[in-house]
């Protein structure tokens, strides 16, 4: 007979951030700046998915994302879903949603767009399309896709988007 179990435990008090494409997990970590949490911390990587084939899930004690975290999220996954927990119980469980217009998040690398000239303004992008990704500014209108995103971060400068990670 077979016994089926969890592969990854349970925590406490928390965050999981579940259903996060495979292979998109440490990207994730770095680009909220979770990787940089001394709170227990497990991931897993390219997990069985009934939905969705693979997956990557973090389990995070003792953290609770805010709301840009979980719009950096969106952007990367759009199928994730965040649960809060306490008492081992979730107690709110969250889809994350791509915004029709994201501000301040995603730099524009195009140098003679205003948005790099110096000027007081924030970087702001529409959503063309969410499954590929697919986001346009709204200064010069340059087109990016997800591979071509660069994120802005107030700890950390800036990140790219890195291709899905192959185990």
């Amino acid at each position: 007979m077979l016994e089926e179990k969890l592969k990854i435990d349970k925590i406490s008090k928390g965050t999981v951030i579940d259903h996060i494409d495979a292979g998109y997990a440490l990207t994730i970590l770095n680009l909220t700046g979770l990787d940089e949490s001394k709170n227990l911390m497990t991931i897993g990587v390219n997990v069985s998915s009934k939905k969705y084939q693979t997956k990557d899930i973090i389990k995070i004690e003792n953290v609770f994302l805010n709301e840009t975290q979980m719009q950096q999220i969106s952007i990367l996954s759009p199928n994730a879903t965040i649960s809060l927990i306490e008492n081992y119980k979730v107690i709110e469980k969250k889809k994350v949603k791509i915004p029709k217009t994201i501000k301040k998040l995603i730099m524009c690398v195009n140098q003679t767009c205003i948005s790099n000239s110096g000027e007081p303004i924030d970087t702001e992008f529409y959503v063309l399309e969410e499954k590929p990704l697919k986001i346009q500014c709204i200064y010069c209108e340059r087109i990016y896709k997800l591979e071509e995103i660069v994120f802005t971060s107030k700890e950390k400068k800036e990140k790219q988007v890195k291709q899905r990670i192959q185990l």
